[in-house]
């Protein structure tokens, strides 16, 4: 007896939809009593919550990349939800890296995932619930600009350029291929580079510290346990939900202290070298440039700063 009322999103041009939506579509018609949503466009995501709220679906599966996942997540925990209670969520390899996926959601093939999902839901299958807090970011005139689980400016974004332009484009689609990117970015950073090392101008205010003002190469902001390929750049103490990695330009010692920042360990020189990560409920963030919220590229405009980073809420995920 089927229990747990599932509803599938699906963004049918993420990596694995454009080749799989139509095997998926036929599991989903054989297992029966599933509400699948296809969302060919950003504004038909809202529409399709609705619809699921009204079916009182508990358990939204997200069959799309990191973006589809924000997107959620932004409808969600919006004032005008149409959830009464927010939904149990399930992230879904649909995705090209799916780093959302590797810190909460089903791993594997996208139709193995989709098979375990509705194994669970048939009792089949034993799962465990995640809660992850979710980023918001606001800009200085109070506009919600976007919530998500990772935000990166600087190197972040020069790497997600790289990856679409010289490693997606030649069909690597694949949590590795981000490895690569980040290579390629941090190699570049190593030598100096002008694309990869080329510095932003940002202020940042933590509460209760004096600002930093200086030119940075490299600022990552995540509630995620795992990124991809499963670094932890960040090794503040604090207990804020946000934890914050920003590296400045000309950082002491950076060739030898990269190793310890992946793993998430302090380098030597973290006091008095040009590296900052704390844990943190808000954070401010002054600068006017390209930033990133969960794979997607932004532009934050002078009007915008200083953009407030906070912690928006808390989203459940389910893991099978």
């Amino acid at each position: 007896m089927i229990s747990t009322r599932i509803g599938l999103l699906s963004n049918p041009h993420s990596g694995r939809n454009r080749r799989m939506l139509g095997h998926l579509q036929n599991i989903v018609t054989a297992a029966g009593g599933v509400h699948h949503e296809i969302t060919p466009d950003v504004s038909d995501i809202p529409l399709a919550l609705r619809r699921m709220a009204q079916a009182d679906i508990e358990v939204v599966a997200v069959n799309g990349g990191d973006g589809s996942v924000a997107l959620v997540l932004g409808c969600l925990l919006s004032g005008d939800s149409p959830f009464s209670s927010p939904p149990l969520l399930c992230a879904l390899p649909g995705g090209t890296t799916n780093v959302t996926v590797g810190d909460v959601g089903i791993r594997g093939r996208l139709d193995t995932a989709l098979l375990r999902l509705l194994a669970w839901r048939n009792g089949k299958l034993k799962g465990r619930e995640l809660s992850r807090p979710v980023i918001g970011v606001r800009g200085a005139r109070g506009q919600v600009l976007g919530c998500g689980l990772v935000f990166g400016a600087g190197a972040v974004v020069t790497g997600i350029e790289y990856w679409q332009e010289s490693v997606r484009s030649r069909g690597m689609r694949s949590e590795y291929s981000s490895g690569v990117a980040m290579v390629r970015t941090l190699w570049g950073m190593l030598r100096g580079h002008e694309r990869f090392a080329r510095p932003v101008r940002m202020r940042l205010q933590l509460p209760g510290a004096t600002p930093v003002d200086a030119d940075f190469t490299l600022l990552t902001v995540s509630t995620l346990e795992r990124l991809f390929l499963g670094i932890h750049p960040f090794w503040g103490q604090e207990t804020g939900a946000l934890r914050i990695t920003a590296i400045e330009r000309g950082a002491r010692g950076f060739a030898r202290a990269l190793p310890s920042i992946l793993a998430g360990r302090a380098p030597v020189h973290a006091d008095d070298g040009g590296y900052h990560s704390a844990n943190t409920e808000t954070l401010l963030l002054g600068f006017n440039g390209s930033y990133t919220m969960d794979g997607e590229l932004h532009i934050a405009e002078k009007a915008d700063s200083p953009l407030c980073i906070y912690t928006a809420g808390d989203a459940r995920f389910l893991r099978v």
